[in-house]
């Protein structure tokens, strides 16, 4: 018998929660209810399954409103893509979804992972023929992360000692402060540059610990988010670093004791500064424009999502004495994921992307790139474990 889709299934179980349980949802209209949350994630789900080729290839980019597709690939945003679909199975097991998350795990492998330049150590490359070409920290991050993730649904089928030459790689290009080191004396420098980069790796580092328990990996994580905390102590405004505060979220349950617990005020202060940040730059237009909730004019998506993923992460962390902030966080959140759900394709050979932004006059408009469906999944399943709590 044909298997129903994925978001028919959630849709069903979620409508025999009783009202009651749904709190904020029956009160008031604008909040975004479980059912409309839960039938988002399915049609998300699905696309990212449907873009997931038989090779473990996705489809990276397309321009919906002509059907042409990018010749471009990001490596990392393939981790990311993996990452969500692991998120995916912890909210709901489904059999496509860990079958697209062990193929897009098997091409990572086969064409991204390459040697690290020293013994015992992996890197992932820039592009799909490692000779000649860049490693890249966000993708030995995510790229841990999501090879975890696919260990989860096929255990072992990811050796633990690939895992750990990825992690040595890191490692290597770590400085005692925290921060990393592009080694300008390498033949293929590390690239390492991004904002967003240090907590992947952090996350990356998370990941490793979990699989393995070493506490090595805990104290190259602290050490990251530490020295991102140093260079933003004092700030008024600090980099929107939503990766920051995922890993964060990962990291504090393990300082209660251990390697971590000197450092969990500090890494703490420093989640309250990145949500302020985001807080401040929130469009408010309730009820009158199609943006309000969005992050730009342009009502991009993507920044939208992954703010939220941020801000989700930190009520995993922030305690009940944060009460003002957090209730301003989860207001925040229920505006951007309304927005988020506003833009969602919803039928159509698309059904379940995102394009770039609501407004016409940005190319992202007709755009759906697997980043974009991806933070916008991940802030969804954040949304939809917050609110059922």
């Amino acid at each position: 018998m044909a298997r129903k889709p994925f978001h028919l299934f959630l849709l069903a179980c979620l409508l025999l929660v009783p009202p009651r349980q749904q709190g904020r949802a029956i009160e008031d209209a604008n909040v975004p209810s479980p059912a409309q949350v839960g039938r988002a994630i399915g049609l998300s789900a699905d696309y990212l399954i449907r873009a997931c080729g038989p090779d473990g290839k996705f489809v990276y980019q397309i321009d919906s409103a002509t059907g042409r597709e990018s010749r471009l690939y990001d490596v990392v945003r393939h981790a990311g893509a993996m990452y969500a679909l692991g998120m995916l199975q912890h909210l709901q097991p489904d059999p496509r979804a860990a079958d697209a998350l062990v193929r897009a795990g098997a091409f990572l492998r086969q064409n991204y992972i390459g040697p690290g330049g020293q013994p015992g150590t992996l890197a992932v490359y820039l592009t799909r023929k490692p000779q000649g070409s860049q490693p890249v920290l966000g993708g030995v991050g995510l790229g841990l992360v999501a090879l975890a993730a696919v260990n989860q649904v096929k255990p072992r089928s990811v050796p633990l000692d690939e895992l750990q030459a990825l992690g040595r790689f890191a490692l290597s290009v770590q400085n005692k402060d925290g921060s990393f080191n592009p080694d300008p004396d390498r033949n293929s420098p590390v690239k390492v540059d991004s904002l967003f980069y240090p907590g992947e790796a952090a996350l990356g580092f998370i990941s490793l610990y979990e699989a393995d328990q070493s506490p090595d990996w805990l104290i190259a994580a602290t050490r990251v988010l530490s020295n991102l905390a140093r260079q933003r102590a004092g700030l008024s405004t600090v980099p929107v670093d939503h990766w920051a505060l995922i890993a964060t979220s990962r990291l504090l349950p393990y300082c209660d004791r251990g390697p971590c617990s000197a450092f969990r005020e500090e890494l703490l202060s420093a989640g309250v500064q990145i949500c302020s940040s985001i807080l401040k730059e929130q469009l408010n237009r309730p009820g009158v424009e199609a943006t309000d909730g969005a992050f730009d004019e342009f009502g991009r998506t993507t920044p939208t999502a992954a703010r939220m993923e941020g801000l989700l992460a930190a009520l995993e962390f922030l305690p009940d004495s944060y009460g003002k902030l957090r209730a301003d966080i989860e207001t925040a959140v229920q505006r951007g994921v309304a927005f988020l759900l506003r833009m969602q394709i919803q039928s159509g050979p698309y059904q379940g992307g995102m394009p770039g932004a609501y407004s016409k006059a940005v190319p992202e408009a007709s755009e759906i790139r697997i980043d974009y469906v991806q933070h916008a999944m991940c802030a969804w399943i954040r949304y939809q474990k917050h609110f059922r709590q």
